[in-house]
């Protein structure tokens, strides 16, 4: 199994909501204050829910 931000869908699979960043290309939900978005690299983003899922660790965290 995938982890990281190698596991979420390529970009070319995107719905336009995702392309541009109003929702998860993991779980397709729309950000709101309940799922916010955790921005990755090469302009890849998640909801905060699906990168606890997926293992992948933020900037503030890799800081800690």
């Amino acid at each position: 199994m995938t982890t990281g931000w190698n596991a979420l869908p390529a970009p070319t699979a995107w719905t336009v909501h995702e392309i541009t960043e109003q929702a998860c290309p993991c779980c397709h939900c729309l950000y709101n204050l309940a799922r916010d978005k955790v921005a990755g690299p090469d302009g890849r983003h998640a909801c905060r829910p699906c990168t606890v899922l997926l293992g992948v660790t933020t900037e503030a965290e890799a800081a800690w």
